[in-house]
C-alpha cells in the first residue's frame, strides 16, 4: 500500500496544482492525505474529498511586526504536530507546493528521513521553498531557474490541469459580431487597479473588442451595461474563457501565465508591484516578455489610454506571439513532475 502526503497553501496557487495531479495520484497511491492549516487549502481539499489533517502554521512576514516574535514558537509547534502525523500515516513520499503552510511539514519530514519532492512555480524560489530547500530530495521548477546554491533544482515545467485544454468558446455568452475577444482577469481575488482601468477605458475597449471581465468576488460594477461587455465575479470553468479569448489581460501569477503559455494565448501582463509582493510576478512577466510571448505594463503606468493602446498592440502582434509560444515546448511539465513522485 503506497501513501502520499500533499502539503502547501496560503493561496490557491499553492493548492490547485495538487488538484491537477489528483486523477493520476489516485491511480498511483492507495492513500492520499493533505496536511495544512485552517486556510484555503482546507476548503479545496474538502471540495475534492481529500483526507485532511490540520496543523499549526505561521505566516512568514517580510516586515517587522510584533507577530513575528511568535513565529519560532508556532513553527516548533507545527513541526511537532506534523511529525506526529507523519509517524502515524507513514507516507512513502511528500509533495510540497510551498507557501508557509508547507514549511513545518517539510522540516518534520527531514527529521524522519521521508522523501520530499517540492515544486516551485515562479522564476525564483519563494521564502518557504528557500527555507526548506536543503531538506527536499528534488525541487521541480516551472521556469529554468539558474541558482548554484540549490543543487537539487530540476527544470520540469509547470503543473497544468488537463481540463484547461478542453475549453468551449461557445459557452461564453457574448455576441459573435466580428470583433476580436478580450479577456480581462485579475486572479482569483480580482485586482482593483485593473478593474478601475478597464471601467474607465470601457468605451475605447468595447469599440474594438468584445470584453469578458472577471472582476473578483464582490468587485463587479453594477452600473456598467454594454452589449459586448460581460463582467462576472468568477468563472467556475476558466478554460471556456481562455478558449474564447484572442487576447488576455492578466496579472502575472505563475499558474495563469503557465496556462496561457500552454494555450498559446497572446497576453498583456500587469504584474503585482513590488510593494504588494515579493516581486515574483514582475520576474515572471519580464522572463516571458523576453521570450516574445507577451507584453507587460506596470501598474503605476495603468490608465485608460495606456491600457487600450497596450491591448491593441498585443492584438496587432498576436501572430508573432503565438509563433513564439509554439516554441516553448517545455511549459507543460505535469508528467515529469509525476515521474518524481514514483
Amino acid at each position: 500500500m503506497r501513501t502520499i502526503i500533499l502539503t502547501g497553501g496560503g493561496t490557491a496557487g499553492h493548492v490547485l496544482p495538487h488538484i491537477a495531479l489528483l486523477p493520476t495520484l489516485k491511480k498511483q497511491f492507495n492513500q492520499i492525505f493533505y496536511l495544512g492549516g485552517d486556510g484555503i487549502e482546507k476548503q479545496i481539499a474538502a471540495e475534492h474529498n481529500i483526507a485532511y489533517r490540520q496543523i499549526t502554521t505561521v505566516k512568514l512576514r517580510r516586515k517587522l511586526t510584533l507577530s513575528n516574535l511568535l513565529i519560532p514558537f508556532k513553527l516548533i509547534k507545527g513541526i511537532r504536530e506534523a511529525k506526529k502525523l507523519l509517524q502515524e500515516i507513514k507516507p512513502d513520499v511528500i509533495f510540497s507546493k510551498g507557501g508557509f503552510v508547507a514549511l513545518p511539514v517539510v522540516l518534520a519530514a527531514a527529521q524522519l528521513k521521508i522523501k520530499v519532492i517540492a515544486h516551485e512555480s515562479d522564476m525564483s524560489l519563494g521564502l518557504a521553498n528557500r527555507l526548506s530547500a536543503r531538506h527536499c530530495n528534488t525541487i521541480c521548477t516551472t521556469f529554468p531557474i539558474q541558482n548554484a546554491k540549490y543543487h537539487n533544482l530540476v527544470h520540469t515545467g509547470a503543473i497544468i490541469r488537463p481540463s484547461i485544454y478542453q475549453g468551449d468558446p461557445n459557452k461564453i455568452k457574448l455576441p459573435n459580431n466580428g470583433k476580436p475577444n478580450l479577456l480581462v482577469t485579475g486572479g482569483s481575488l480580482g485586482a482593483a487597479a485593473i478593474n478601475q482601468a478597464v471601467w474607465h477605458a470601457l468605451d475605447m475597449l468595447t469599440e474594438r473588442f468584445n470584453v469578458l471581465h472577471i472582476a473578483g468576488k464582490g468587485k463587479t460594477n453594477p452600473n456598467l451595461h454594454k452589449d459586448n461587455y460581460l463582467q462576472v465575479e468568477y468563472l467556475p470553468s476558466p478554460e471556456n474563457a481562455f478558449a474564447w479569448a484572442d487576447v488576455v489581460v492578466s496579472r502575472a501569477g505563475s499558474g495563469t501565465v503557465s496556462e496561457l503559455l500552454a494555450l498559446k494565448k497572446p497576453a498583456l501582463y500587469i504584474p503585482l508591484p513590488k510593494d504588494e509582493s515579493r516581486g515574483d510576478q514582475i520576474q515572471n512577466a519580464e522572463y516571458l516578455q523576453n521570450l516574445g510571448v507577451c507584453h507587460t505594463l506596470e501598474q503605476s503606468a495603468l490608465n485608460p489610454e495606456c491600457l487600450t493602446e497596450a491591448v491593441v498592440d498585443v492584438y496587432r502582434h498576436r501572430q508573432d506571439m503565438i509563433a513564439q509560444c509554439e516554441k516553448q515546448t517545455w511549459i507543460d511539465g505535469t508528467e515529469k513532475v509525476l515521474s518524481y513522485l514514483q
